[in-house]
Parts: C-alpha cells; sequence; structure tokens
C-alpha cells in the first residue's frame, strides 16, 4: 500500500485539522487510494508545505446529486464552489478522513524541492527520497 500527498487548500486543510471536516472531495483518485492508506496533507498556496497526516477509513465513489444533496455540509465547501468543481461530472469521489494529526512542524515546500520534491496539483505518491522525512514528523 503507497502513502499519498494529497494537494489541499488551506482552507480545506484547516477544517480537516479542527475536526469538521471529514471527506474530502475528488472528482477522480488513483489506483493505490485504499482504506487504510496514509494520506500526507500538503497545504498549497500560501501555505506550501506537507503539514499533517489522516488515514482513509473509506472510499466511495457516488453520483454528484447524492454528494450534493447528503454530504456537502461535511466537505465544508460552499454549494458555489461544489457545482463549479463537479461541473460537466456525473460521478465524484468521497474519501473518508480518520485519525488525524497536524504536524508540530510542516515540512515548507523549498525545503523539499532540494530532495526533487515538486508540489501535487492533486495527489502523488510518496517518493523514495521524501518517505523518511515524512515518517519522522510527529
Amino acid at each position: 500500500m503507497k502513502d499519498i500527498i494529497l494537494s489541499i487548500k488551506p482552507c480545506f486543510s484547516n477544517e480537516i485539522y479542527s475536526g469538521s471536516k471529514i471527506i474530502e472531495l475528488r472528482k477522480s483518485i488513483g489506483k493505490e487510494f485504499f482504506v487504510g492508506s496514509k494520506i500526507y496533507i500538503y497545504s498549497s498556496s500560501p501555505t506550501q508545505a506537507v503539514d499533517g497526516h489522516a488515514r482513509i477509513k473509506k472510499i466511495e465513489q457516488l453520483p454528484v446529486k447524492v454528494i450534493r444533496d447528503k454530504l456537502l455540509s461535511l466537505a465544508k465547501i460552499s454549494l458555489e464552489d461544489f457545482d463549479e468543481y463537479y461541473k460537466n461530472h456525473e460521478i465524484g469521489s468521497v474519501i473518508w478522513l480518520c485519525d488525524v494529526t497536524k504536524f508540530d512542524e510542516a515540512l515548507k515546500l523549498q525545503d523539499l524541492k532540494p530532495i526533487g520534491f515538486s508540489a501535487p496539483q492533486s495527489f502523488s505518491y510518496v517518493g523514495s527520497k521524501i518517505k523518511p522525512l515524512l515518517e519522522n514528523m510527529k
């Protein structure tokens, strides 16, 4: 099972760390997304750092209408942003999160670039150079 780095806007990652956002929505997910996989959270600009992690509790592929009607409040996204994000999509991926941890100190992008890390657009799998750094985070 591969560890995943998921790029998330800071307004949403902060909601995850506070415990109020328990699902992450995606148009699609990778083939290596499994229940129990560890997700490292890359908080995108302006934070630009890997600042915590969570585990995948459950993954669902659902009609966008079902996500909109039943799960929108758990995703902490506005109706307008949701509709824009899923425009022209009929099915969405719902990643249920558990075991959320925010690091005491984040791994900043500027410190990770020298080892070949680049910020993922959506997600990436954890490579061998960054894995030891992530595993030592508390």
